[in-house]
């Protein structure tokens, strides 16, 4: 079993598709192809069933994925730390983001790292906090930057800083002259909120019903610029980090008592090292 074979068939198993998965992994399909096939003989099963609609995973292919994860993440992991002896990073850094970091500006974090580590390939992957934290832990990511509440079982944390939401409602509004606004008081105002499985959502639900506001939710969406769209065109009203929401048009900011607090955190595996490249870059933070 070479870690070449194991490379084509994780492409192919990613993009269940065999003229992508070449393409990704700069062969030809026919050269993907044979060196599954030698794959699959040397372990004596099918890792696919191809017909001409689809290609999808056997039980063997879904039990051979991590580890052929794994392993590529191993060699991956090597290579590095001997580059990381001579003073040369190269390989890939693989980092899970949310859409907003709040407190860290990680366009200038990303661009300090390049000048410095110019050989690193640089891979972001989005979601919600529940689904980078797990693809830390699966070593499908090297690190990710999550808020909470999160489950950090396997992982370590590096706190990052915190931020107050604000809740964000159309500028015409009479909301957007008040100084501060009581969260107990909002039953009566429409929301749109992010998708329920964040942990952004998560703590904005918790927060809400401490307060006792038993919120009207008119519309769920899956980025927050669709939720500050919607604000500014008077959809409802919004509980966002306040980055989000600054310079845009239509849109007002106020502070919310109780505040609605949200803690950042970067995450990495706790049963396997930090790569190098993953070092370097929390090392930059401040």
């Amino acid at each position: 079993m070479e870690l070449r074979q194991l490379g084509h068939f994780v492409a192919a198993a990613e993009e269940l598709h065999f003229t992508r998965a070449a393409r990704r992994a700069h062969v030809v399909q026919s050269s993907l192809s044979s060196s599954i096939r030698a794959l699959e003989r040397e372990l004596g099963g099918d890792l696919f069933v191809r017909t001409s609609r689809q290609v999808r995973l056997t039980a063997a292919g879904e039990a051979l994925l991590p580890a052929a994860r794994a392993a590529l993440a191993a060699a991956q992991d090597g290579r590095d730390a001997v580059a990381g002896v001579r003073g040369v990073l190269g390989g890939r850094l693989t980092i899970g983001v949310l859409q907003t970091l709040g407190p860290v500006d990680l366009s200038a974090l990303l661009a300090r790292f390049h000048r410095r580590h110019p050989g690193v390939l640089l891979r972001l992957r989005n979601d919600n906090a529940p689904r980078l934290a797990r693809d830390v832990v699966r070593g499908e990511s090297d690190l990710a930057f999550v808020d909470h509440p999160v489950d950090t079982r396997g992982l370590r944390e590096i706190p990052l800083g915190a931020e107050d939401l604000i809740l964000a409602v159309p500028r015409g509004d009479p909301l957007a002259t008040r100084r501060t606004v009581r969260l107990g008081a909002l039953a009566g105002h429409d929301f749109v909120e992010y998708r329920p499985e964040s942990a952004l959502r998560r703590r904005i639900d918790a927060a809400c019903a401490d307060a006792g506001l038993d919120r009207r939710i008119c519309c769920e969406v899956d980025t927050i610029a669709q939720l500050v769209d919607l604000v500014a065109h008077g959809m409802g009203v919004a509980l966002l980090p306040p980055l989000t929401v600054r310079g845009a048009d239509g849109v007002a900011a106020v502070p919310t008592e109780p505040a609605v607090r949200r803690e950042l955190v970067a995450v990495t595996a706790a049963d396997r090292p930090v790569t190098p490249a993953a070092a370097a870059l929390l090392d930059l933070l401040p």
